[in-house]
C-alpha cells in the first residue's frame, strides 16, 4: 500500500509555534540517500529518507531531488536482525508526511548494545550528522529544520528510543515513539519530549508491564496505545499504529493541533486502548518552594504510598501517587483518600471509582503484583486547587 493511499490528504495546520513550520497538506514522494558515517571505530551507515519531488506517495527513490521546503527530523531505529529497508512500513509514511528520517543500519548489533549505550550513542551521532547536512553542499542543505528533532523505533529500536530519554539522554529530542520497548531507566531531566508508547498487551519478548512502568514514570505530554491481545509484532504494519505515530509527530514537531485532535479517533477501536495525558495547556511558573508531598503513615516494612503535585495551572493540577510494597511482596493494592475540592478528570495506571468526595484507586491488571520494597506509580489530572490529602493503602 502506498503512503498516499494509507495517509490520504491532510488538512494543513496554519498555526505555527516558534520555529515550527506549517505541516504539509498532502503526502510527498520519498527519496533516500546513503551516508557512511563513523563514530570513532563504529560504522554508522545511515539511510536518510526525505520528502522528494515526484508522484505523491511514490518511492523511495535513490538520490531523488529534494522537495521544496524545510522539514523536521524524525530518526528511526529498526529491531534486532532487521534493517531500515525492512521497516519501510514505518519509515516511508513518515518521510511522505514531511519528515527527514535518518535510519541507521544495525544488522550486526544486539540488544546488549542498547543496554551498554553503544546504540543510543550511534543514534545521537546519526542525528548530529544529519543536522550537519543542512550546511554545505549536500542536496539536503537548507531543507532541514534543525530545531525540531524526534526519535522512534521498534523492539531493539524502541528500547534505544527509550534509552535516549533516560539512561543515555539526548536533550535535542522533542518527540519520541517507542514501540515494543521496555523500561531503560528513569526519565532524564535533560530531555523534554512528547512520548508515545505502542505495545501489545500479550508481548512476551519486551514485556507489557515493563513498558507500562516506563510510561508511568514519564512526564506529560505522553500517551500509550495498547493493542489488546497483541504480541510483539502483530501490530507492526497496522494502520492504527501508523496513523497514530504520524499524528503524534505532526503535532509534536510541526505544532499541528489538527493531528493532535485526531489522535483519539485514529488510535481507538475495539482492539485497542488509547490513553493520553496532554499536560497543562497553560502551566504556571513553578513555585520557588518545592512541590508539596505527602505520605500515608505506615509502620516500617508495611505497604505505603506517597503523593506529590507534579504541575499546576489555573483551575487544575497534575498529581502522582507512588505505591510501595513493604518487606514482603503484595498482589494487589487499593489507595483511598478524600478530595478537599474539585474532581479527577483523567487517571492512568489504576482503576478509579468515586463516591462524592471519596476517591478509590485500585491497581490495574499489570501493576498489582509488587516484589518486596518495589513500587509502582499512578497519576491523574484534576480540576480545583491542589492539596495533600492523607492516604489509606490496603492490600487484598
Amino acid at each position: 500500500m502506498s503512503a498516499a493511499s494509507l495517509l490520504g490528504p491532510w488538512q494543513a495546520q496554519a498555526d505555527t509555534v516558534g520555529p515550527l513550520r506549517t505541516a504539509p497538506a498532502t503526502p510527498f514522494a520519498v527519496g533516500v540517500r546513503q551516508y557512511n558515517w563513523m563514530r570513532g571505530n563504529r560504522q554508522v551507515t545511515t539511510f536518510v529518507y526525505y520528502p522528494s519531488t515526484g508522484p505523491s506517495g511514490s518511492g523511495p527513490t535513490t538520490n531523488a531531488p529534494v522537495a521544496p521546503g524545510v522539514f523536521p527530523v524524525c530518526q528511526y531505529t529498526h529491531g534486532s536482525g532487521a534493517s531500515p529497508q525492512g521497516a519501510l512500513a514505518h519509515i516511508r509514511p513518515m518521510a511522505a508526511a514531511g519528515f527527514i528520517v535518518p535510519a541507521p543500519v544495525f544488522t550486526k548489533a544486539s540488544v546488549g548494545d542498547t543496554y551498554n549505550g553503544e546504540l543510543p550513542r550511534d543514534v545521537s551521532e546519526a542525528i548530529t550528522r544529519t543536522l550537519a547536512l543542512n550546511n554545505g553542499s549536500d542536496p539536503l542543505a537548507g531543507h532541514i529544520d534543525t530545531a525540531n528533532v524526534g526519535v522512534s523505533g521498534y523492539s531493539m529500536g524502541g528500547m534505544t528510543t527509550n534509552a535516549l530519554l533516560t539512561a543515555f539522554p539526548d536533550p535535542r529530542i522533542k518527540a519520541a515513539v517507542a514501540m515494543s520497548s521496555i523500561k531503560m531507566g528513569s526519565p532524564s531531566t535533560a530531555v523534554h519530549a512528547n512520548v508515545l508508547f505502542i505495545h501489545g498487551d500479550r508481548d512476551t519478548l519486551t514485556t507489557y508491564s515493563s513498558a507500562r512502568q516506563s510510561y508511568a514514570e514519564m512526564p506529560a505530554p505522553k500517551a500509550f496505545l495498547t493493542f489488546i491481545g497483541g504480541d510483539h509484532s502483530s501490530y507492526f504494519s497496522d494502520n492504527r499504529a501508523i496513523r497514530t505515530y504520524l499524528d503524534w509527530m505532526r503535532w509534536s514537531l510541526y505544532g499541528d493541533t489538527t493531528a493532535r485532535d485526531r489522535l483519539a479517533t485514529d488510535a481507538t477501536s475495539s482492539g485497542t486502548r488509547w490513553e493520553f495525558v496532554p499536560g497543562p495547556a497553560n502551566p504556571t511558573t513553578p513555585p520557588a518552594t518545592p512541590s508539596p508531598t505527602g505520605s500515608t503513615p505506615a509502620p516500617t516494612g508495611k505497604v505505603g504510598a506517597t503523593y506529590r503535585i507534579v504541575n499546576t495551572w489555573p483551575g487544575g493540577y497534575q498529581a502522582e501517587v507512588t505505591v510501595t510494597a513493604g518487606s514482603a511482596p503484595i498482589n494487589g493494592w487499593t489507595v483511598r483518600w478524600t478530595m478537599a475540592g474539585g474532581a479527577i478528570s483523567q487517571l492512568w495506571n489504576g482503576t478509579l471509582s468515586t463516591s462524592g468526595s471519596s476517591v478509590t484507586v485500585r491497581n490495574a491488571s499489570y501493576n498489582g503484583s509488587l516484589a518486596a520494597d518495589a513500587s509502582t506509580t499512578f497519576g491523574f489530572l484534576a480540576n480545583g486547587s491542589p492539596t495533600i490529602p492523607p492516604l489509606t493503602v490496603t492490600t487484598p
